[in-house]
């Protein structure tokens, strides 16, 4: 449900615009495919592993994994498949978007290491310690939907007009969406001894379309350190750029005579959100033995200063004329917190063979928090409705890479919960995610490329209005390609010194 109302009018039926705040707020806390081709390729089990810029936003712990300097870009292409189911007549779409998916730097400082595999935290302790400054694509938000069917129930209308005559409030633009109206100066809605109707039969044809663009972008600054091979520490600031468009049009079109002689309607909107925010993380990897890694990391929520626009135009074609009216709001700004999150991850290691991982995200949507600075009364209701109809989320990723020679080959699975409580799932449509990866990759003296697919699988319900659903299967699929340049006094030609064998472990696959 898109947030297309105004929020003075939004309390007049305030759980149903709270539920739109929800909707949002979901979508700028989960995140979609986010990583290099290397981690992307091994379902971003990452938070073990280390030594990969797609690591640095699961556990900046990983940093401590890195021997050398390294630096490495990703471009990606989505394509994005939605189905929308209305009323049993199904329109597929689709929608193609190339993006920059990560471009990152690691600076590393190797210090004089200790003989022995003591494990102590005095002067000589610090093997190393890593910098990394890191862009990377959080969540994109490009989706196409296009509907269309018959609806024998009602029109958008019969719904305005159930709701201005629930409220008893004075009909002005102090109390009441803007969509209302624009419908009341159009004629769509009319009233009489102070009860609104409809002008417009309740049987009829509905189309319309919803397209989806922007993105969630964060930048990283990390720091990471290696004790003594056994102990890996990280933290770092993450700054995420917010920009988000919704523009959509909903037409009702007639499907018998009127008497007014009513031809059909559309209503185009276009909300565009725009926000910066900032956040951290801190973690630790902890190597028992050669074979395997522990990881534990922790995320304080995202918070988000943001700011929306909005506009409205209403068409009318009849037998008489053709013509339209306009709205465009004033820009709304509030503050948004999304879910802390924790990692628990484990690794075990096949010796210089490959690498086995599994990574546990939790996280608590019912923690999700708005704030509307001059409305506390809706503040508490869309936080009250976020605490009652949303629950905690489970994130499990699992991957593997194989190693032979310079090549490497990989796979993952991811499958996110879903976010709601029982009560709030559409049967069918519950919104968990499932997603499967493959991936290939080059390993050589310095430079590096891997390739990574990403097939994404969810079903989700919309609401052009309320008691008009629009059921989506959704598929997605994200080719990513990672380039990248590592150097390392071990790989430096100037340098000819023997130098003993790493372990499999901290080398980096």
């Amino acid at each position: 449900m898109k947030t297309s109302f105004l929020i003075v009018g939004i309390l007049l039926s305030s759980q149903l615009f709270a539920q739109s705040y929800i909707e949002q707020g979901l979508m700028f806390s989960r995140t979609s495919v986010p990583g290099t081709a290397r981690s992307v390729g091994t379902g971003n089990a990452f938070g073990s592993v280390g030594a990969d810029l797609g690591s640095v936003g699961i556990n900046p712990a990983g940093l401590g994994l890195y021997r050398s300097f390294d630096i490495s870009l990703t471009p990606a292409l989505s394509i994005v498949n939605n189905e929308a189911e209305f009323n049993g007549s199904f329109v597929n779409k689709k929608k193609v978007a190339p993006s920059l998916n990560q471009a990152g730097i690691v600076f590393t400082k190797l210090f004089k290491q200790n003989k022995g595999t003591e494990f102590t935290f005095n002067s000589n302790s610090l093997n190393s310690l890593s910098f990394a400054i890191n862009y990377q694509r959080q969540s994109a938000f490009s989706r196409l939907q296009v509907f269309e069917g018959y609806n024998p129930y009602n029109s958008a209308m019969d719904v305005y007009a159930y709701y201005i005559n629930s409220t008893g409030l004075p009909f002005n633009p102090q109390n009441y969406p803007v969509e209302m109206l624009l419908a009341f100066d159009s004629y769509m809605l009319d009233s009489a001894n102070g009860n609104f109707f409809s002008t417009i039969p309740s049987k009829v044809g509905q189309s319309g379309q919803i397209t989806k663009r922007g993105s969630i972008d964060q930048i990283d600054l990390a720091l990471g350190g290696n004790v003594n091979d056994k102990f890996y520490f990280g933290a770092g600031v993450g700054i995420n750029i917010l920009t988000a468009f919704d523009d959509s049009y909903f037409d009702e079109y007639r499907l018998v005579d009127s008497t007014l002689g009513w031809n059909n309607y559309t209503l185009q909107t276009n909300l565009r959100t725009t926000g910066v925010g900032v956040n951290a993380r801190f973690g630790f990897i902890y190597r028992p033995a050669s074979f395997m890694r522990f990881g534990l990391a922790y995320h304080i929520p995202t918070f988000y200063s943001a700011t929306e626009t909005y506009s409205a135009v209403l068409t009318v074609d009849n037998d008489t004329n053709y013509y339209s009216q306009g709205a465009e709001l004033s820009p709304t700004g509030y503050k948004f917190r999304s879910p802390m999150k924790g990692v628990a991850s484990v690794s075990f290691y096949l010796k210089e063979n490959g690498f086995f991982s599994v990574d546990y995200e939790f996280l608590n949507y019912g923690g999700m928090r708005y704030k509307f600075g001059d409305y506390p009364e809706f503040t508490t209701v869309v936080n009250d409705a976020i605490k009652k109809g949303n629950t905690f989320g489970h994130n499990v990723r699992a991957g593997f890479e194989g190693a032979y020679k310079t090549l490497r080959v990989r796979t993952g699975y991811n499958y996110s919960s879903t976010p709601y409580k029982k009560d709030n799932i559409t049967k069918g449509y519950r919104e968990d995610r499932h997603s499967a990866s493959i991936g290939l990759g080059y390993r050589g003296t310095r430079f590096y490329a891997d390739f990574g697919y990403v097939l994404g699988f969810t079903k989700d319900a919309t609401y052009p209005y309320a008691d008009f659903q629009i059921k989506n299967t959704v598929m997605s699929h994200n080719l990513l390609l990672t380039l990248g340049w590592k150097i390392s006094k071990s790989n430096t030609p100037a340098k000819r010194v023997r130098r003993a064998p790493v372990e499999s472990a901290d080398r980096n696959f």
